[in-house]
Order: structure tokens, then sequence, then C-alpha cells
């Protein structure tokens, strides 16, 4: 068993070459991940796969929890009185089987006591026959004892109830701080032989076969955590659709809702979607989206007015911070009067200037009276 939280170190192989997956820790949080490295490592080779582990664990762990719940222990015991009178019914089949070779020994010899002694030809033949019984019986009486060893005991009422009462407290034992990663690892490989774990190409699609000990196998699929959304499978479909909801006049905010729901994810470790990832998604591109209906229609902008998305992108500055200088009143702002509620700035040439200043400006101490001043938007009457 190897050292560290991980669950799967020394059972974890790599479903694309079959060579046991590596253990590491990184970064200044030590976030686990598994990787297949032996090409890498002894040929030069470019890394065949590797994924987080938190994800691949927490699978394989809510599964192993699974299996010992009341409900599936309770079946796994009807099963194993099955399996259990099954090979009752074997035990029985082997002591017929040597009942029956040590009856035709003993016959022999009785035979063989029997004859008179003169009778050299009959007592050859008749020793002959009580040696081949008695091998016979020897043979099956050793044949039936390697049966015997290989068979597992079988459970006792008080070990069922042990059983039982272990399962029903086990979710709260495998999360108690007291279970140590040593101890969830024991009872893992109680349960699993061995996990295959097979990246789909480069996406975050990750196929696992879990193969327990029973000789019965589970196929499951996880999403892990991948750096780029053009690994994501579903990376055009995701962008076909912010562009509909943007089309149809939804805020990023409810943009970033609506992906929530319907199951699509950021790349890297967030959970879901916001409105500041989705503004740094479609910033990366070029453009924040396709111009909603709402505010395509002449006239809905002003002279020298900006949507706030459009002039973050002209800043080259987050629209997260553009919206708090809305909020503490550094720009002149309003709101429209449209489905979505879209913030409209006002800035000629001078505020582009005094807001790419304040953007850049420090915050020391000497500047002080400079920054106080850049925080002043200019007035709109007097353009």
């Amino acid at each position: 068993m190897r050292q560290g939280p991980s669950l799967l170190g020394g059972i974890l192989r790599c479903g694309r070459c079959g060579q046991r997956m590596m253990v590491a820790y990184g970064g200044r949080a030590s976030r686990l991940r598994y990787s297949c490295g032996r090409a890498m490592v002894e040929y030069a080779e470019p890394l065949c796969q590797g994924l987080a582990g938190r994800v691949l664990d927490d699978l394989v762990a809510a599964q192993v929890l699974a299996a010992l719940e009341p409900a599936a222990l309770e079946l796994s015991l009807a099963a194993a009185d099955d399996i259990q009178q099954e090979r009752a019914r074997l035990h029985r089949n082997w002591q017929q089987q040597v009942e029956r070779a040590r009856y035709q020994a003993e016959r022999a010899q009785r035979q063989y006591d029997a004859v008179e002694p003169e009778n050299r030809l009959v007592v050859r033949e008749l020793e002959r026959r009580w040696e081949e019984a008695l091998k016979e019986q020897r043979r099956l009486e050793e044949e039936y004892a390697r049966f015997s060893r290989n068979q597992p005991a079988g459970l006792s009422a008080g070990e069922r109830e042990q059983i039982r009462a272990l399962a029903r407290d086990m979710p709260t034992l495998w999360q108690a701080p007291t279970t140590t990663a040593a101890d969830r690892q024991r009872i893992v490989r109680l349960l699993v032989k061995e996990v295959v774990a097979t990246v789909r190409g480069e996406s975050e699609w990750v196929d696992v076969a879990i193969h327990w000990a029973g000789g019965s196998s589970s196929s499951h699929e996880l999403v892990r955590p991948v750096q780029r959304y053009q690994q994501m499978a579903d990376y055009g479909r995701l962008l076909n659709r912010i562009d509909e909801l943007r089309t149809a006049g939804q805020t990023l905010a409810r943009v970033a809702e609506q992906l929530n729901r319907e199951g699509f994810h950021p790349p890297k470790r967030s959970a879901t979607f916001t409105s500041v990832i989705l503004a740094g998604l479609l910033a990366k591109r070029g453009r924040s989206g396709p111009r909603p209906r709402a505010v395509a229609e002449p006239g809905v902008l002003g002279e020298h007015e900006w949507l706030l998305s459009d002039l973050a992108r002209k800043l080259a500055m987050p629209q997260a911070t553009l919206h708090r200088w809305v909020r503490v009143g550094w720009v002149e702002a309003r709101k429209l009067p449209t489905p979505g509620g879209y913030w409209v700035i006002w800035a000629d040439a001078d505020e582009l200037d005094r807001m790419t200043r304040l953007r850049t400006c420090p915050r020391g101490w000497s500047d002080e009276h400079i920054y106080v001043q850049l925080i002043k938007p200019k007035a709109r009457n007097n353009e």
C-alpha cells in the first residue's frame, strides 16, 4: 500500500498502454495527479495521459460506498449464500467420490485377504487391484483436500451482523476525521482489485473501469479538469449556445446561469460558469458575442456612449473592474430600459484618456493627489 492520501496508488492502470499510473502531488495545495509517464521517463516520449486525482478518487470512493450500502450488501450476502450452497453441493459430490474410492479399496483388500496363498496368479492380480484402488483413493483425497483449501470459509451469523452494522455506519466512518488515508486505502483494496482509466483523446472525458475483488467489473465516465476550452469535447456547441443566448438579449450573468443549467462547464477547476468567466472567454475571441437585439436598434446608444462590455474591451480591462467604477460613481453610466438591463457608459476622447490613466495609475502615497483627480468623471454637459 502506497503512502499519501491517494486512494488508487498502485492499483490504477493506464487504459492506453496498460502501464501502472504514477502518483504525484504538486502546487501550493499539493494537488493529487495521476499520470502515465513511463514512456516519457524511459524513452523521452510524450506523456501518455494524465488527469487530476481528486475527481477519480471521488468516483471510486462513491462506488465503493455504494457497494457497501445496506441494500447492496444484502444482495451480496444473498449471493454469498447461493455460492455457499453451491460449494456445499460440490463438497458433497467430492465426499461421495472419496467414499466410493474408500469402499473400492476396502473391497479389494477383503478379496485379497480371502484368497488362498497357493493361488499365486490370483493373489498377484488381487494385490494389483488393491494397490490401484488405494492409489485412486489417495488421489481423490488429495484433490478434495486441495479443493477444500481453496474454498473460503462461510460467514457466521455474528459476522454477518457485524458486516451489516458496519455498512450502516460506513459513510460516516469514511468522512470521520479519525479515519486516515491509509484506512480508506485498505477499504478500497478489500473491494477493488484494479482501476483502469482512459482519457478520450485530449478532451475532458475519462472512461473508468473498476475491476472488483469478486471478479465483476463496472464501467463509468467522469469529467476531468482541462487547461483549455479547445480541449473540451463540446467547445463548438458551447460557443454556438453562447451566441444564441447573447443574440436573444441575455446578459452574461443570465447566459452563465443558463449554461450551468444545461450542464456546460468551464475548463480548469471552475465548477460553474460566471459572468466574469464568460467575459474572459469572449475577450480572448476578440468579441463580446453577437450584439443583442435590444441594443442593436438605431438610436439606442447616444453619441460617445459605449456598452460596458465594448468599453472594457476598448480599454483592455476586466469588465468586473468597470462594473466597480459604475458602482462607486467614477464614470457616467446609465442602465438601458431593455431586457437584460445593459449598462451604458458615456466616454468621449477626454474620458477615454482619463480612464486609461486611471487604470494604469500607481497607488503609492505620493500619487494620491493624482489618483483623486482621476476618479472624478467629466460632466456630460461639458462635452
